[in-house]
């Protein structure tokens, strides 16, 4: 069912802003999509609206029955409580940077349903870029294939949370369930459509361009066998040069995301199968990174 929803967005069957893609993450919105990051015309929390009603498509059915209702079932949310539902898709080295899903467009919790692939959620990170860079968590917590995640409180509204690209390190996909506020700001169709029109007619006289609020959109295709292959990030590349160039006493090997990776998982004791914003580093080159075996 999956699949046939993927092979339909490459065929451009779903309406223009339930798919927005980016190098190595695909985003899916179903029930309600809004804006968010490079898309806004001014950006910045609480500047976040959703789109016209109609604009994306409904959830799949798939979803209700083996997503949603089994979560109903275990009261895990109350019956009713899902309108949104968004499947991010993420290939080897995607990620998606700290952020707080919008606390005026969203009530708590949100609720996601991990696939594929074991990754992590971290907490309290800051992103640097070109080349990516992602500091330590606050918190680190491992998001195992199957597992179900629940942030409420101060973990949704008091920090951020992101997928840092290292943790990303096979195919992996997540559903992410919230329910829309009632008084949440939303674009209405005029005013999408006059905007839309303004950007086109803009584009055609030199230097009188305007940011204005439009999906991003990237043709770039992923290579099928990427998820099999480990990748080395700039981070890690910059750690073995550190740890080549400097005396012993002095290296910091220790903290190099793998070395992190493998620590926080004995911290968390046996590591067993498990496994949105919302912005995203969009447009960017793509990175150029070595391969190696493990």
């Amino acid at each position: 069912r999956r699949s046939s929803d993927l092979r339909a967005a490459e065929k451009g069957m779903y309406k223009e802003h339930t798919v927005d893609r980016a190098p190595l993450r695909n985003k899916y919105f179903f029930g309600e999509g809004y804006t968010y990051g490079a898309q806004l015309q001014k950006r910045g929390p609480g500047q976040e609206r959703l789109y016209p009603k109609g604009d994306v498509d409904e959830i799949p059915d798939w979803v209700h029955q083996l997503v949603i209702r089994k979560l109903e079932q275990h009261r895990i949310i109350p019956e009713g409580f899902v309108n949104s539902a968004v499947i991010n898709d993420y290939q080897p080295g995607g990620c998606i940077v700290s952020h707080v899903d919008p606390i005026h467009i969203f009530e708590r919790p949100i609720v996601s349903v991990s696939f594929f692939s074991d990754s992590a959620l971290c907490f309290g990170c800051k992103f640097q870029f070109k080349p990516i860079r992602v500091s330590e968590p606050v918190v680190f917590v491992p998001v195992r294939r199957g597992s179900v995640t629940i942030l409420s409180g101060y973990a949704a509204d008091e920090i951020t949370h992101c997928i840092r690209p290292q943790d990303i390190k096979e195919r992996r996909a997540v559903i992410i369930l919230r329910k829309t506020r009632t008084e949440a700001p939303r674009l209405d169709t005029k005013s999408l459509t006059s905007t839309l029109i303004s950007d086109n007619l803009s584009d055609q006289v030199p230097g009188n361009r305007q940011h204005v609020l439009k999906p991003k959109r990237s043709h770039r295709k992923a290579d099928p066998d990427a998820a099999h292959r480990p990748r080395i990030l700039e981070m890690d590349k910059e750690e073995n040069r550190r740890s080549v160039l400097l005396p012993k006493h002095s290296r910091r090997s220790d903290f190099s995301s793998e070395n992190y990776w493998r620590r926080s998982y004995e911290f968390t004791g046996d590591y067993e199968e498990e496994q949105e914003e919302e912005d995203d580093e969009d447009g960017s080159p793509p990175r150029k990174v070595k391969m190696r075996r493990h």
